[in-house]
């Protein structure tokens, strides 16, 4: 794990550096897990679904759909 800095709130810090060990430790291990939720998961997410959508297009394309068909198709009444 890597030790990084965050501005606190004043009184979120003082509460957290008075808190017990073990009280600390699941503050900073709820902390990590939001941020990774933020930070990382979200961000994958995304690359996840762009590489879908390109071989969703590909596949598209490898099967006769040309920007024109996709247009007709598009503006066709449901």
């Amino acid at each position: 794990m890597t030790q990084v800095a965050i501005t606190l709130e004043t009184d979120v810090a003082s509460a957290f550096l008075k808190a017990k060990p073990q009280m600390r430790k699941k503050a900073e291990t709820l902390v990590n897990l939001w941020l990774k939720d933020l930070f990382v998961k979200k961000a994958n997410a995304r690359k996840e679904l762009f590489e879908i959508m390109q071989t969703a297009g590909k596949i598209a394309q490898a099967n006769g759909l040309t920007p024109e068909k996709l247009q007709k198709i598009l503006n066709e009444k449901g």
